[in-house]
């Protein structure tokens, strides 16, 4: 009778501690994470992020997957058309425009006002939050632009590091004409891609005080400040190496990289690639906000975090956003490419710049912040004057129009007056056909 008793004891308890484990289990719940972030230190330092959640939120399970920026778009169109959206996802900036007009988003304001308000980000990063005045999604990094020059290069020949059109039209010819032959003064793309779109912009239409749309949608593109632009974006074009006609993104920073212009128009991850590729050239480098000519402007879009509204556990989602921006690994994440990736939140700046790569070049890293000051950085889908960030970006991109027109000027000597008419006219039929359709 005793050996029963304890084995019916023990029966119990194993009872009890299947019921305990089932009901922990059924109170558990997951949520899912998407992000772009793929390289493997990203993943690495991501799922610490996600230990360490787990650890202070032991009834919420993060599941993550890694999209990688070729499948992000058809992974998210399968998503809407199926429900199955995640809890949480990052976003490209396009992506931050686009989805909160799609009603797709959930509202973020109480997020915002947790986590500081408007006192607590840099300017910059927040241009692409609000939706009519709405938070729907949330800055996680910004990415900066600047150029990159040798100052070795500009000592040797008397060169100052340009503050306007003026001076840096003077700056990329002499230095063309002056050093060695197989060096040119400006690394800048004419390619036929969405990076001369931004180059042409922040080097040439932003600077002229123009605009591709204005407040209303009304595509402005064809204005006397457009002309000006493409006909300055041309008149560089005689300073840039060879091939420079078929230039996207890589193709620009390697420029710089492998010596072969004096300065280079880039995002900052040109930072890390000197320092593993051109140690030598990168003693010598320095870095300023593309020059003035009437205003002042460069290229800073946001990286994005937002929440589906048809998730199964939005609010969860929450938690785990404020997590990720405030966490101790969030500057870690930011390190992942040293100096591409800035700081949203003020108070995570000092704990970024303790990077031994920020912290060996400070003034370097000083401009790259003042792409996040008021009334300098951008992103290409909310210009200089805009108020709200227009969904039609993505179209326009697609569309190619303005590296098209680029083009038409610089490499076929068509007029510049002429070009504009017919991009704003092109332009005007995108927009139109976007709103027929969405």
């Amino acid at each position: 009778m005793k050996k029963l008793g304890k084995l019916f004891a023990l029966c119990l308890v194993f009872a009890m501690i299947l019921i305990w484990s089932a009901n922990c289990l059924a109170q558990t719940k997951e949520i899912r994470f998407w992000s772009d972030q793929t390289e493997p230190w990203q993943q690495e330092v991501i799922e610490k992020m996600i230990n360490k959640f787990e650890e202070l939120n032991p009834d919420i399970k993060v599941n993550v997957e890694f999209l990688s920026f070729e499948d992000r778009h058809a992974k998210l169109v399968t998503a809407l058309a199926t429900s199955t959206e995640p809890e949480v996802s990052l976003f490209a900036s396009q992506y931050a425009t686009t989805l909160p007009a799609q009603g797709i988003l959930i509202p973020l304001d109480d997020v915002f006002e947790e986590l500081g308000g408007q006192d607590a980000f840099f300017e910059s990063a927040l241009s692409l939050s609000q939706y009519k005045g709405t938070y729907y999604t949330l800055p996680y990094s910004t990415l900066p632009v600047v150029i990159w020059y040798r100052k070795d290069i500009f000592e040797k020949y008397n060169v100052e590091p340009p503050k306007t059109w003026e001076d840096l039209y003077e700056a990329a010819k002499i230095l063309t004409e002056k050093t060695p032959q197989d060096m040119y003064g400006i690394g800048l793309p004419y390619g036929r891609n969405e990076w001369t779109d931004e180059c042409f912009r922040m080097i040439a239409l932003w600077p002229a005080g123009g605009k591709v749309m204005d407040e209303d949608e009304n595509v402005i593109f064809d204005s006397l400040e457009t002309v000006e632009a493409l006909e300055y974006y041309k008149s560089l074009y005689p300073f840039t190496p060879p091939g420079s006609e078929t230039w996207g993104y890589y193709e620009t920073m390697n420029s710089y990289i492998s010596g072969i212009t004096a300065m280079a128009l880039y995002y900052g991850r040109t930072l890390v690639n000197l320092k593993e590729y051109s140690p030598d050239i990168l003693v010598n480098t320095g870095a300023i906000i593309p020059p003035k000519h009437k205003y002042q402007a460069t290229v800073n879009p946001p990286q994005s975090i937002g929440i589906f509204k048809n998730s199964n556990y939005p609010e969860l989602g929450k938690e785990f956003l404020k997590f990720f921006l405030t966490s101790e690994f969030y500057a870690e994440l930011l390190w992942a490419t040293p100096g591409h990736n800035l700081p949203v939140l003020k108070s995570a700046a000092d704990d970024w710049r303790k990077h031994p790569l920020l912290e060996e070049y400070p003034e370097i890293v000083d401009t790259l912040l003042k792409v996040n000051s008021p009334g300098i950085g951008f992103s290409p889908t909310k210009e200089p004057g805009i108020e709200e960030a227009s969904p039609c970006w993505m179209a326009i991109t697609g569309a190619e129009i303005i590296p098209d027109a680029v083009q038409k000027v610089t490499l076929k000597n068509e007029k510049a007056e002429e070009v504009a008419a017919w991009a704003a006219k092109e332009l005007k039929e995108v927009i139109s056909e976007y709103k027929q359709t969405n």
